[in-house]
């Protein structure tokens, strides 16, 4: 469960990363506090599906787009 954690993080920070985004941009576009953001992001708390949801919406993609690239192989 824990390297599925780190590897949704990485996508989110890449994501963001490609969108010029900083952790505080992206929390304010989510709606979600950016010290969550930063839990997520370093693979220390697994988001509820609402908060998948929220991401995708500040990263302005969906949540199958962010699912569908977490499930492909390393």
């Amino acid at each position: 469960m824990e390297k599925l954690q780190v590897r949704f993080g990485n996508l989110i920070r890449r994501r963001r990363a490609e969108k010029g985004l900083g952790q505080e941009k992206l929390a304010d576009k989510a709606g979600i506090h950016r010290t969550h953001v930063s839990l997520l992001e370093r693979g220390k708390r697994m988001p509820t599906l609402e908060v998948v949801r929220k991401l995708a919406a500040g990263l302005e993609t969906t949540m199958a787009s962010l699912m569908e690239e977490l499930e492909r192989p390393d």
